[in-house]
């Protein structure tokens, strides 16, 4: 039996289940699943992995590529830890929502939208955050290319509006 048998054998599942619909599944070390997927599979994927015992999202990690933008969900079952990437292009980025599958995944969400302006599609309406609800709309400081200098433009120019 190989080392890796339990990882090889979620890999082998996820790429009976869904083909051409994840890539770049990889086993790098002990307990660690990589795999990449497109936005419109992502709660499939989940869904599929929940039933499977994966009934945990440890985190979500937002990421820039530059002209993409993204995020990395790290489910497990407590032995084994996947980390499903999906990309968005920064021109129009968005992900749908987990948290019909993953209810504590909100904040994560809230995250992403704030820090990275990535929109998360049927995410309910609530507070910002980490931010603060009078942080600049459209400065998203997570972003490579997010500069203070335009952040303290954007507050500057909300102050003199609320002045007047």
């Amino acid at each position: 039996m190989s080392e890796f048998a339990k990882e090889e054998e979620l890999k082998k599942m996820l790429e009976n289940k869904f083909g051409a619909g994840v890539s770049a599944v990889d086993i790098r070390r002990a307990r660690r699943v990589w795999l990449e997927a497109a936005p419109e599979k992502l709660v499939e994927i989940l869904k599929f992995m929940k039933a499977a015992g994966y009934n945990h999202i440890s985190t979500i990690t937002g990421f820039d590529e530059g002209e993409n933008l993204g995020a990395f969900y790290h489910a497990t079952d407590n032995h084994i830890m996947a980390t499903i990437k999906v990309k968005t292009p920064l021109s129009s980025p968005k992900l749908p929502t987990i948290t019909g599958i993953f209810p504590g995944a909100i904040s994560y969400e809230r995250e992403l939208e704030d820090l990275f302006g990535i929109k998360i599609e049927g995410l309910a309406p609530g507070r910002r955050y980490p931010l603060s609800d009078d942080f600049p709309k459209d400065q998203y400081p997570l972003r490579k290319s997010w500069k203070t200098a335009d952040f303290q433009a954007a507050r500057k120019s909300a102050s003199a509006k609320e002045a007047k």
